[in-house]
């Protein structure tokens, strides 16, 4: 149950019988009106502002508009005491309420904070190249990925995880010549020959030219580098997508959907998104003010890049600047110059691919798209939104979000990683070393675009400085909590929600305080869902665990043989605390451990 949802739904009722078409008429003043939670020293559960925001249109003092919504806020069924405070409504909620809401957690158990159900959604990420195992330098964007799903699953959204093969181009014919160079190399060519300059030189490719060379023999050791290409392209990429699919199972991540840029490519899509915007165009005023045609595509030059940039795609279009080329006119669509599509040569970018890419995205009927895109591409940002307005006829919304890589420490000095020089670390390597969960909730401890340090002792360490462990052992504490009121009465307890009855009268501070805590989980959910966030999910955890942990501080006594009733009734509290945890974890892919 949504508690602050269904109340604030009640109030609404009462305040716009109250203000009439002060209300309906006046949009603004409605998105004024705010319903907090008040420091709980007030001794108030909810205040309002509503009589300061629509005093002057009203003609009132904020005093006298307060004190007669109270008289009415004070008939709904669920309110024990609402009073007028400098302009503020202050709302006491009758006990019962409490009661009825730690109850209907049981109630729902994993479904406690689902939201109501919302639109379709495609969510693309990592789409690393498949030209080899996945290093640590993805985990993050992985678990970031996985946990905006399940996040945004539990908010409503019907979400698909889609990975991008970027199986098409220099990189692809590279990956290909790697295999061919140490395939041959089992048959005895090129001894004491080093990697060609380029190639990837890691050892996962002498594994993997192992398999081949047993399934094929020697067959093709004397095959073109073009014609070994075009025959066991398919089946490299494919090999190296089943790495990479074992891998991200080793964090619980599973795709949906997979879509291969060789078929975007050679199914002609590229030609036809292109074909589709070049007949798309916007009426703009020109310094006459008559109005003219901007077409989204057409040709033209584009200066080059101003210094050396970082952007390869950049660099390249530098070499045909004066030149006429093929242009998306992103500049229309709030981006800082347009871009390329095809070179003076015919050639299509990349940028072309990703257009065709989104088109199809947005032809199979999704309106709400997001990419997570490392913060090396924050640049690419504008280009892609851009063209996603234009090819849905601003029907559809893209969303980036963008992701720090994470530095990482081997014995307290900084790790480069390098896929060429194979002196990377892979994704198993740190799955197998530590928790995946304590990996997890590290890598979702932070604002996906707060830059962190990976520390492999660190995130082991077993004390409150953890947040890994602080919030799992939360969890761990509220099982071990049950087992001892096992072991103090002799039985096993079972959650019955009659024992909840009067619990909620005159409760302790802090036990009240843990309620409000858990009625705040559904709007807490439903944000962070929005906002692509699931490090406010860690946040939440973090001050509940700290809420929960605080009882052993406090003058609170869970299990007391002297008072059975009492001491069922605590163990009520701790099953629903002990549900809101572990919901919250799930809802962001991590267990829950039953012992610590």
């Amino acid at each position: 149950m949504d508690l602050f949802k269904k109340i604030d739904n009640n109030l609404l009722v009462v305040i716009k019988d109250y203000l009439g078409d002060a209300y309906t008429q006046n949009e603004r003043l409605q998105n004024a009106i705010k319903f907090v939670i008040p420091p709980i020293q007030t001794g108030s559960d909810y205040s309002t502002n509503v009589a300061m925001v629509f005093a002057k249109a009203l003609g009132k003092k904020p005093f006298d508009i307060a004190n007669e919504l109270c008289e009415e806020i004070n008939k709904l069924d669920f309110v024990q005491e609402a009073s007028a405070v400098n302009g503020y409504i202050n709302i006491t909620f009758k006990p019962q309420i409490w009661e009825q809401f730690l109850a209907s957690i049981e109630e729902e158990k994993e479904h406690f904070g689902d939201g109501d159900k919302k639109e379709k959604v495609l969510l693309e990420f990592i789409s690393a190249n498949p030209t080899g195992p996945l290093h640590v330098g993805h985990c993050r964007g992985a678990i970031l990925g996985l946990a905006i799903a399940k996040l945004m699953q539990k908010a409503g959204y019907d979400i698909t995880k889609e990975y991008y093969i970027n199986d098409y181009g220099v990189q692809i014919r590279t990956l290909v010549k790697s295999v061919q160079f140490r395939y041959e190399q089992m048959f005895g060519l090129h001894a004491n020959e080093n990697m060609p300059e380029g190639c990837y030189p890691g050892d996962y490719l002498v594994d993997y030219a192992k398999i081949f060379a047993k399934k094929y023999g020697n067959k093709f050791i004397n095959q073109s580098e073009e014609d070994f290409y075009k025959n066991f392209k398919k089946e490299i990429v494919n090999a190296m997508m089943d790495v990479i699919r074992a891998d991200l199972k080793l964090l619980g991540l599973e795709y949906d959907s997979f879509v291969s840029e060789t078929d975007i490519v050679e199914q002609g899509k590229i030609d036809e998104a292109i074909n589709y915007l070049q007949n798309k165009y916007k009426e703009v005023a020109n310094e006459n003010g008559d109005t003219q045609k901007l077409y989204y595509i057409y040709k033209g030059k584009l200066d080059a890049p101003v210094g050396k940039s970082a952007n390869e795609e950049e660099q390249e279009e530098s070499k045909y600047s004066g030149e006429d080329q093929t242009l998306f006119r992103s500049t229309l669509f709030g981006d800082d110059k347009d871009r390329v599509v095809k070179r003076p040569d015919g050639t299509t970018t990349y940028f072309a691919s990703d257009i065709a890419y989104h088109k199809y995205k947005v032809d199979r009927g999704y309106t709400k798209l997001i990419d997570i895109f490392g913060a090396d591409h924050g640049g690419y940002v504008k280009r892609i939104t851009s063209a996603v307005d234009a090819l849905s006829e601003h029907k559809a919304n893209l969303e980036v979000v963008l992701c720090q890589m994470v530095a990482l420490e081997k014995d307290g000095q900084p790790f480069k990683m390098s896929k060429r020089k194979g002196t990377f670390v892979l994704l198993r390597d740190v799955a197998e070393t530590i928790n995946v969960d304590e990996l997890k909730l590290f890598m979702l401890s932070k604002s996906p675009d707060t830059q962190m340090t990976f520390d492999l002792v660190k995130v082991k360490e077993k004390s409150k400085e953890n947040l890994v462990y602080y919030i799992q052992y939360a969890y761990a504490r509220s099982n071990s909590v049950l087992r001892n009121f096992e072991s103090k009465f002799g039985y096993k307890y079972e959650y019955d929600p009659k024992d909840l009855d009067g619990f909620m009268q005159a409760p302790n501070k802090l036990i009240k305080e843990l309620t409000v805590f858990m009625a705040k989980y559904p709007q807490v959910i439903l944000s962070s869902a929005k906002k692509h966030a699931p490090n406010m999910i860690v946040d939440y955890l973090k001050d509940f665990a700290s809420l929960f942990h605080s009882i052993w501080s406090a003058d609170i006594k869970l299990v007391d043989t002297n008072d059975e009733k009492h001491t069922k009734a605590m163990m009520a509290f701790v099953t629903c605390v002990k549900t809101v945890i572990k919901n919250a974890l799930e809802t962001i892919s991590i267990n829950a451990p039953e012992k610590m």
